[in-house]
């Protein structure tokens, strides 16, 4: 192969980088020599240059023809036929039919026959379709979602409700401290003989948040109702509830975090016995209901609830229904900051 004279006087006058510019321009645009064009009607070269200009893309990238490509290996077939796999004597050697088993979707079709393809219950390992004990890994609120419960292992952090939070989390701080009050509607301890007043419910809670759709907390409230008597006397009563709760966020880690609220504890209760002495029972007690969360700050929270505070009857004492309507301020603690020096050297925790 040879170069055009006035190529090499180019590149004897301007110097190396002009040649070098002038070789580029020349193996691009075609421009060898008689002998290193292909014959017509034959394939290009593949150690030679591309005689014509269409056959080069945009990018300068040299396409290339399928005549050029390589012939498949007709061992190809028999060589993974005889693998080791079980799947390996029905791998399709041609391409006609690989086809025929795509159109068809019967694996009989293709020489596969329905009884060396394992179930799903074969391949856990039980015919009843059971997963072995070995193999299952304990996941104790995964059966949850099938009673319409979502949780962080298969709902993530949040449903996209209530202003998601995505620079923050309730479990940055996942603990918290708060005290509560609001108006209290009570229930007759002993309907037709004594009555009780409305009054004002306060009290403390302790909680955790463990999940972005769980939490559980502890709750301590009091409340003095007056108690009165079918001669209109009124005696100064006593409740006192103390329970712990499971409380549950459909919507997960947002901003505006609703809730459902069930617990089990224990309720005081003042009454009056029929012959005018005075009575106290501890009860059974069960708290039932919702409410909403609100983050203010990454500190600062303030939360509105209404329960049922259900306290099962016993002693001549009746099932009572006192509802609870309170406003609460909570105090988010917990937050353990990580320090990045000294790559970075911030001690805030978002």
């Amino acid at each position: 192969m040879g170069l055009p004279r006035t190529t090499l006087a180019a590149m004897t006058q301007r110097g190396l980088p002009c040649a070098c510019a002038t070789l580029m321009w020349w193996a691009v645009a075609g421009q060898g020599s008689p002998s290193s064009a292909a014959p017509q009607g034959a394939s290009p070269s593949r150690s030679g240059p591309v005689a014509r200009r269409d056959n080069v893309s945009a990018t300068g990238v040299r396409r290339v023809a399928a005549e050029e490509l390589p012939a498949p290996d007709a061992t190809l077939g028999p060589a993974i036929s005889t693998a080791d796999s079980p799947a390996s004597a029905a791998f399709p050697s041609s391409p006609a039919a690989a086809e025929q088993f795509l159109s068809s979707g019967d694996p009989e079709a293709f020489g596969v026959s329905n009884e060396s393809v394992p179930t799903a219950s074969e391949r856990l390992g039980e015919a009843d379709g059971g997963v072995p004990l070995e193999t299952m890994e304990w996941a104790p609120f995964d059966g949850l979602r099938h009673l319409g419960f979502r949780h962080s292992s298969t709902s993530g952090r949040h449903v996209g409700k209530g202003l998601p939070l995505e620079r923050s989390s309730w479990l940055n701080r996942p603990l918290h401290v708060d005290w509560f009050a609001g108006p209290l509607i009570t229930d007759s301890p002993a309907p037709g003989r004594v009555g009780q007043s409305n009054e004002i419910l306060a009290g403390l809670r302790l909680g955790w948040d463990f999940d972005y759709f769980w939490g559980v907390e502890w709750r301590s409230g009091w409340s003095d109702p007056d108690l009165t008597t079918p001669d209109n006397s009124e005696l100064s009563g006593h409740y006192f509830v103390s329970d712990i709760n499971l409380i549950y966020y459909p919507w997960g880690d947002s901003r505006v975090r609703p809730y459902a609220l069930v617990g089990l504890g224990l309720a005081e209760v003042g009454s009056v016995r029929e012959d005018g002495t005075g009575q106290e029972e501890i009860l059974v007690g069960m708290p039932l209901g919702g409410g909403v969360r609100f983050a203010q700050t990454r500190y600062l929270a303030w939360r509105l609830e209404i329960l049922d505070n259900i306290a099962w009857g016993d002693n001549g004492l009746a099932t009572m229904h006192n509802f609870s309507f309170t406003l609460g301020m909570e105090l988010r603690l917990g937050a353990r900051p990580n320090s990045y020096w000294p790559w970075r050297s911030a001690r805030t925790v978002w």
